[in-house]
């Protein structure tokens, strides 16, 4: 290890994509180059059911690694099937990245919304922290998640 490496604080990226396959060097250069910097800990977000599979596996090799399993709201359009059975997964941490995104049409808001609260309510039933994904839909957020319940760890 170098003098450099020694001289760096130790950081936790709650929030990394390292799974989206136009990552130059894909997931494990990804990795790699976070640690180079100091980075010790590392979620990987989940956004559909194949990105929330790559964050398992991803977490399944690395002990630095933990993974989400949730759906985009981009994504909400195409339910939760298949999400369930993820959950369980060893090394899962949280779900999300859910929410609402109102500044693109790429999913229904009512479908937005329903599948937020489904997500919420999975965040509960599993006690496992909430990722949140927001955009141009702030009251709305705050609106379902005071319907919801906040998750513990959100």
């Amino acid at each position: 290890m170098t003098s450099l490496q020694n001289d760096l604080p130790e950081w936790v990226d709650t929030h990394c994509h390292v799974t989206y396959e136009d990552i130059p060097g894909g997931p494990d250069a990804a990795l790699d180059a976070a640690r180079e910097v100091g980075v010790k800990r590392m979620i990987t977000i989940g956004t559909d059911v194949a990105t929330s599979r790559a964050a398992i596996d991803l977490a399944a090799k690395h002990k630095d690694v933990w993974a989400t399993v949730g759906l985009h709201p981009h994504d909400a359009k195409h339910g939760l099937d298949g999400l369930h059975e993820l959950i369980t997964q060893p090394r899962v941490v949280a779900i999300g990245e859910c929410g609402l995104d109102y500044f693109y049409d790429h999913s229904d808001r009512a479908v937005q919304r329903e599948i937020f609260a489904a997500q919420i309510a999975l965040a509960h039933e599993h006690k496992l922290a909430l990722v949140i994904h927001t955009r141009d839909a702030w009251d709305e957020t705050f609106e379902i998640l005071d319907s919801c319940g906040v998750p513990e760890r959100t």
